[in-house]
């Protein structure tokens, strides 16, 4: 995860992606989710958070991380976790 290191350290204010962080990406509209990370390749795969299409292989550099989710998104976070191995 070379490139995450270097990453974190050129862009001190930005932070690593990790695994259900909610995230605008430039140049698309409306809300992700995170889905994947490659840390070799620098890139993450999204799901919207409403209706849309999944995005893949989106360089961190265009990511923009939105605040903590409140009280409806976390319900829907633990019944969608909930119900995922079913």
């Amino acid at each position: 995860m070379v490139c995450g290191r270097l990453w974190a350290l050129a862009n001190r204010k930005k932070r690593i992606p990790k695994l259900d962080d909610r995230v605008a990406v430039l140049g698309h509209t409306g809300a992700f989710v995170i889905s994947s990370v490659d840390g070799d390749l620098c890139t993450a795969e999204l799901k919207p958070t409403g209706r849309g299409f999944a995005l893949s292989t989106i360089p961190w550099s265009t990511l923009t991380f939105l605040d903590e989710e409140d009280a409806s998104q976390a319900a829907a976070r633990i019944v969608r976790e909930a119900t995922k191995g079913e």
